[in-house]
């Protein structure tokens, strides 16, 4: 995927991988030389969920595919550019998907949007179920018995539509989540302004402690 990235980056752009696994850093590295993306990839041996980002101040987008993207997520605040950016977290699981949705929404990023990888086709069907009378039923429509032809008198067929999902294909989903991340001075702004109703609604419940205790005295 970085070397997709890299191509979409054309000259202007480029790209900052990170790699846990040391051999595959370096097997990184050659692959991107072998396909002359050397100049527009550079690839970290680095932990980004405890060590963060080899850059600062520069991202305009981050991808993350990680066991663990809500411990990477704070780190990403120092890698975008004060413009802000965009980010995308790929999770196999949707227990992921909800933990990195709420470090997201933590760390200021706005417009969180998670989407289902595999494309499933659902369909419908009609099912007929014998049901027994429950208390004073008796207006509703009788079921002829099958072997007598009499019209049954200790319930009825209700009719019911299900549906869910085919299964003749057999796959693993996956999950993209996307989320914008404001620009600097604009969750700075915010913050002072929270903190400012902070402040007052802090002092108006002082306030009226207050006048509670000189009512009680």
């Amino acid at each position: 995927s970085s070397g997709i990235n890299a191509e979409y980056g054309g000259s202007t752009g480029h790209v900052h991988t990170h790699e846990f696994h040391k051999e595959r850093c370096e097997t990184a590295r050659a692959e991107f030389t072998s396909h002359g993306l050397q100049d527009m990839v550079t690839c970290y041996h680095r932990n980004v969920c405890q060590d963060g980002f080899a850059v600062t101040d520069c991202a305009d987008a981050v991808f993350l595919d990680l066991p663990c993207p809500w411990e990477a997520i704070p780190h990403t605040l120092r890698a975008f550019s004060p413009d802000g950016g965009r980010i995308c977290s790929f999770s196999p699981c949707i227990e992921q998907v909800q933990k990195a949705c709420a470090a997201l929404a933590q760390h200021g990023f706005e417009e969180i949007q998670t989407f289902e990888g595999i494309e499933r086709q659902y369909q419908l069907s009609r099912k007929r179920i014998w049901e027994p009378f429950v208390g004073n039923q008796r207006h509703k429509k009788y079921r002829s018995d099958q072997r007598t032809g009499d019209k049954a008198t200790n319930g009825w067929l209700n009719a019911y539509v299900k549906g869910g999902p085919k299964k003749d294909g057999v796959g693993h989903t996956g999950y993209l989540t996307f989320a914008t991340l404001p620009a600097r001075e604009l969750l700075r702004s915010r913050d002072q302004n929270e903190g400012s109703r902070d402040t007052e609604q802090k002092s108006r419940d002082t306030e009226g402690d207050v006048m509670e205790g000189d009512v009680m005295e």
